[in-house]
């Protein structure tokens, strides 16, 4: 037999069941589409006209790797006046999406065999990474005490990660429990990494930015989801220092710069008013509640567009039995907790597709 060219690392990661939905719904006739945490608004003119004026006029060439210095001014502006924290231009780095903000990260702390701690239920990519570079996962329930992480003991902590608002349960974690995650980080030398990509999803005014609660915290913040810019891959990240240098220092051996046009929409992003669309978004928050209350469990889903709740089987089997009865796509709870009987409902969709998805959601628990 030929020996495989593939690394033993690729022995720890898989296809993303996420993107195996949407490649899946591009199959079906009539599918529900609940699964996919796209924006389902147009990216706003503003925005696009930004990067059509960037295309004319021929900027296109390679950025700074860090980013271009009128975007990292307009991040540093809006971390102050927005997020109640100062961040100065030289300590951000602009890059192409959470996700690589989350590969850079790795890639630059995490050695085989230090710890990484997850707030579950946890976005997937962050289970993969932790796998891919041969880290062990611990992991505490999103709704724990403070107190609960007093006599946490570990060996070899390199990072603390979570999102908030969450990505697959919409929670927002508290003030009180972002302090006590810096006192962790503290205590242990770990990194508090908070994903702030649905930041602007808040609808019960609740969120806070770690690193107006705890000065050392690493921030991710992405234009993916608050601006429907997800083809376009542009973020930015901040914290310690030392990080961002070596972040920098990595990407120039990565993908070496954001795209240059759409750094430029970044900065018309940032000016953009997205009041009506995160309006939109909690009546549909709303009206999902309100249909599924009475026959799902599920947690409070203060942001981002997600609902995650409690099936009465496994769910993978119970994603199965949409598909075949209902055309009908959610994502199996499996993929960001070991607890098994969990689906996650995406309410980024058409009035039509959420009022379908909500009756098929009732009909497969017999209501």
């Amino acid at each position: 037999m030929a020996q495989s060219f593939l690394s033993e690392r690729m022995n720890h990661i898989d296809t993303s069941q996420i993107r195996r939905m949407f490649d899946l719904a591009a199959k079906l006739d009539s599918p529900i589409n609940l699964s996919i945490g796209l924006p389902h608004f147009p990216t706003p003119e503003p925005i696009v006209e930004a990067a059509r004026q960037a295309l004319a006029e021929n900027r296109t060439a390679y950025s700074q790797t860090q980013g271009i210095l009128e975007l990292r001014q307009a991040l540093s502006q809006k971390f102050d006046r927005i997020n109640g924290f100062q961040a100065s231009p030289d300590n951000i780095l602009v890059t192409s999406g959470v996700a690589s903000i989350l590969q850079l990260l790795f890639l630059t702390t995490v050695d085989p065999g230090d710890e990484v701690l997850l707030i579950e239920p946890s976005f997937l990519i962050y289970r993969g990474l932790s796998g891919f570079f041969g880290a062990k996962q611990r992991t505490i329930p999103e709704d724990f005490a403070p107190t609960d992480l007093e006599n946490l003991k570990f060996d070899r902590l390199k990072l603390i990660l979570y999102s908030s608002p969450s990505n697959p349960t919409g929670r927002i974690l508290s003030e009180e429990q972002i302090r006590a995650l810096g006192q962790l980080a503290d205590r242990t030398g770990a990194l508090l990494c908070s994903d702030e990509i649905y930041e602007i999803f808040d609808y019960d005014q609740k969120f806070k930015s770690a690193a107006s609660i705890y000065s050392r915290a690493v921030t991710m913040m992405g234009f993916s989801k608050s601006y429907s810019m997800t083809g376009m891959r542009l973020s930015a990240v901040t914290g310690p220092q030392e990080l961002i240098k070596a972040m920098t220092t990595l990407q120039q051996y990565t993908i070496v710069c954001a795209p240059t046009p759409h750094q430029w929409a970044g900065i018309a992003a940032l000016q953009t008013d997205m009041s009506s669309q995160v309006a939109d978004y909690r009546k549909r928050r709303d009206f999902l509640v309100e249909e599924l209350k009475d026959h799902y469990e599920f947690g409070p889903p203060d942001g981002a567009f997600y609902l995650f709740a409690r099936v009465p089987e496994d769910s993978l089997a119970f994603v199965q039995r949409g598909i075949d009865e209902h055309q009908l796509l959610v994502v199996p709870g499996s993929i960001f907790t070991d607890r098994g009987n969990w689906i996650r409902i995406s309410y980024a969709a058409p009035d039509e597709t959420l009022e379908r998805g909500a009756r098929a959601l009732k009909a497969l628990v017999g209501a």
